[in-house]
């Protein structure tokens, strides 16, 4: 998945369903519209014959897999939310709550007791029980398994039963972001007796998933759609699912996927183009919802080459750029202008005011061109010089690209531009393309990086954590760093929000005076949807908690 190296090779924005339709009655029939597959058509038309109604949603890719070990990526998880459903989740205010367990605690700082429901069936009538829970967890934590989840139990010692509907999880040593990991496609539960069934083509279009989600799977076209249907064995009886089918159309092309929205061709988009914002805002027929998320658009100087070896260099373009002009002419309304942290405000979870307090005193670069040629006449480099960045095919980020590129002109630093490919992309900010020395190939990358849970350790950590030289990662920049590496450590295990706070603190501190990325922009996500729909509410942890089962027909 495309998040695993946008993240690992790991990019959260949530779609969560609030007011639900009301009542136990079905809803009023849907329309079906011109464009459609014959699927998407047929299901449309079984719904309007049913007194019931279809919703249908454009992704911008195909998905990975029906199967949560692979659920890592803003196209895949949308689906597999609908089947599969975790222990824990998270709500509209991205806090954790429970789904398949009652309740969970903390008996001690490594271990966490989770109550598991005895109520809940699977889509084929089947009761969930322990094996089942058990057997998803142990799947994803088997290497043969190969989930792109299977780094978040690095740190589990054991996995077992404690009681009829109890489940025990010993760690290794203490983690301040273990908690969330039961509410993310890690803690998703599958049928074993499906999974063994199945077993050679579980989560392709032949074999498909069985979980205990308000849809069930009913047949992938790759490249072209997705359609599940809803559950009639639900085991949350005080839950109403209005629509009877969902339809994931995969429309890659941005202005087709506009015009399908327009058209009535599909109802909702969690992809909206950025470029073409203000024609979807315009259209009367159309709402947009605009949330904060969990991730930041940088710079990352390859600090494990010269030039950018040199902190003066660092320094000297950093101030160069003006954030406040790029947010103003190219960013607007599309996210939040970039500062001194990898994340906007949402990820102030902990202690929120100590964070904003801490943030309007941190001593960053700030734009100055006249100190950013103070900078550079310090540096090895004091004449200019030539160097590339590496940029991804995304408009706004090419034209973000440009301006800084001009901002360098006044330095005499010559910037090539070099754009390539989505997958080109991932390969070469995680670390997958080397020079003759043994270092990432490129002299600057923009890129993003978007937090796994709410806490902003979630960024700090894969960014600046340490880098070992020839070796793939995160760490864009290959920042390293012993001080900012053992406080990120003493942190991690640290059950202390005061504690781990202050240490944070620092190790932005060393972070901030050492310059290997520049926060360009806090970026929004905008979710459209058809306004004659309603039952949706868009949330930071969307990649987790986008479901769709509160989606119904607008009074």
């Amino acid at each position: 998945m495309k998040k695993l190296f946008a993240m690992f090779l790991t990019l959260t924005l949530t779609v969560s369903l609030l007011a639900g339709c009301g009542g136990k009655e079905d809803a009023p029939a849907g329309t079906e519209t011109a464009g459609e597959s014959q699927t998407a058509a047929d299901a449309k038309t079984e719904g309007d014959a049913a007194g019931k109604t279809a919703f249908t949603i454009a992704l911008d890719s195909d998905i990975v897999a029906l199967d949560p070990a692979f659920a890592y990526d803003f196209t895949t998880n949308p689906v597999v939310n609908q089947i599969t459903q975790g222990l824990l989740t998270f709500d509209e205010n991205n806090e954790l709550v429970p789904q398949l367990a009652s309740s969970w605690e903390a008996t001690d700082d490594t271990t966490y007791v989770y109550q598991i429901r005895d109520d809940v069936t699977f889509s084929d009538g089947s009761a969930m029980t322990m094996d089942d829970v058990l057997f998803s967890i142990e799947r994803i934590m088997n290497p043969d398994t190969a989930s792109y989840l299977l780094w978040m139990f690095d740190n589990v010692d054991s996995v077992e039963q404690t009681g009829d509907w109890e489940l025990t999880i010993h760690l290794k040593e203490p983690s301040a972001s273990w908690k969330y990991i039961m509410a993310t496609t890690a803690g998703h539960v599958i049928s074993k007796a499906y999974y063994e069934a199945n077993a050679d083509t579980f989560g392709t279009a032949e074999g498909g998933l069985m979980g205990t989600g308000p849809y069930v799977y009913e047949s992938w076209q790759s490249g072209q759609e997705i359609v599940l249907k809803r559950n009639e064995n639900y085991w949350d009886k005080d839950q109403t699912i209005a629509m009877d089918t969902l339809v994931f159309k995969i429309i890659p092309e941005d202005t087709t996927r506009v015009t399908a929205l327009q058209t009535g061709e599909v109802d909702f988009t969690a992809s909206t183009p950025i470029d073409l914002l203000d024609t979807v805002k315009a259209d009367e027929n159309l709402n947009v919802q605009d949330v904060q998320t969990m991730g930041a658009v940088f710079l990352a100087f390859n600090t494990g080459r010269a030039p950018f070896n040199d902190i003066n260099v660092r320094k000297a373009v950093a101030s160069a750029i003006n954030l406040e002009s790029i947010h103003e002419n190219i960013v607007k309304d599309a996210g939040q202008v970039g500062g001194c942290m990898p994340n906007s405000s949402i990820l102030y979870t902990v202690n929120p005011d100590e964070w904003a307090s801490y943030v309007a005193g941190a001593d960053a670069c700030a734009y100055n061109v006249t100190e950013a040629k103070n900078y550079l006449a310090q540096s090895d480099y004091a004449g200019g010089f030539d160097c590339t960045m590496i940029i991804s095919e995304d408009s706004m980020r090419y034209s973000m690209a440009l301006a800084i590129q001009e901002y360098l002109k006044e330095l005499n630093i010559n910037v090539e531009l070099v754009k390539v490919s989505a997958d080109e992309h991932t390969s070469y900010q995680f670390g997958g393309v080397f020079d003759a020395d043994g270092n990432r190939d490129y002299d600057m990358i923009m890129a993003g990086w978007e937090a796994d849970y709410p806490d902003v350790a979630s960024n700090i950590e894969p960014l600046f954590a340490a880098y070992n030289a020839g070796e793939g990662g995160s760490n864009s920049a290959v920042y390293q760093n012993e001080e900012v590496d053992a406080l990120i450590r003493k942190q991690s295990a640290s059950l202390d929000d005061a504690a781990r706070n202050q240490d944070l603190f620092a190790v932005m501190d060393q972070v901030n005076a050492d310059t290997p990325y520049v926060f360009l922009t806090y970026p929004n996500r905008q979710a459209t949807m058809n306004k004659a729909f309603t039952g949706y509410t868009m949330s930071a942890s969307w990649l987790w908690n986008m479901f769709f089962m509160d989606i119904c027909p607008a009074e």
